[in-house]
């Protein structure tokens, strides 16, 4: 029991801590004035190391990011969720990824970021939806394959995979010139607040 208790606070504190960088994110985007030339500075870096690989590679992971692309992966997870009679799971899981969705269009509503100077896109930057998205929605599968795949080798190898697709995607939003750094970290905030909860939730529930 107390385990139990122990386990539940740190996923709390991963919330707290999570809370705290957005706000942090937030703020200085709204009222520092240079963020956006630090921001831009960054992503020429980053985008400049980045030049020399195919320009397929961020396209291709940047798609799986998409809403009606993310679609298919939540209804493969839930099936599979379903087969094993793990039906309230499966519902959260695509839950929280919907609740990703809707709460990245609210943050850029209300911070109103214009994106990166000449990507050609005319919605809001902040936050990344591609990375609060994959990073709820994988986060919570690298949690799931934690806890109920059974075979060594399949669980390190699926918790590695989906991880680096985690990381491809926040790279691949960058590489494409269509988020700034704070917009990806705001993004895996999102996302890693949802994954906590999710993981609270079920959590106590299994008490």
């Amino acid at each position: 029991m107390k385990q139990k208790e122990y386990s539940l606070m740190i996923n709390w504190n991963y919330v707290g801590i999570s809370v705290v960088v957005l706000a942090i994110l937030t703020v200085l985007v709204l009222y520092l004035p240079t963020m956006r030339e630090i921001d831009t500075t960054i992503l020429r870096s980053i985008r400049l190391a980045l030049s020399p690989f195919p320009s397929y590679i961020p396209i291709f992971v940047s798609e799986f990011g998409r809403a009606n692309q993310m679609l298919w992966p939540q209804i493969t997870a839930g099936c599979v969720l379903v087969s094993h009679r793990l039906y309230l799971k499966a519902f959260m899981l695509i839950l929280f990824t919907q609740i990703a969705y809707y709460l990245k269009d609210l943050m850029k509503n209300f911070v109103c970021r214009p994106r990166p100077d000449g990507c050609g896109l005319e919605s809001f930057s902040f936050p990344s939806g591609h990375v609060s998205t994959t990073m709820c929605f994988f986060g919570i599968i690298i949690y799931l394959v934690h806890h109920y795949v059974r075979s060594d080798f399949w669980r390190n190898f699926l918790i590695i995979f989906f991880g680096l697709w985690i990381f491809l995607t926040c790279i691949a939003r960058m590489w494409l010139g269509v988020h700034f750094l704070s917009d990806i970290l705001a993004g895996l905030a999102i996302g890693f607040i949802l994954v906590n909860v999710y993981i609270i939730i079920d959590k106590s529930l299994s008490r």
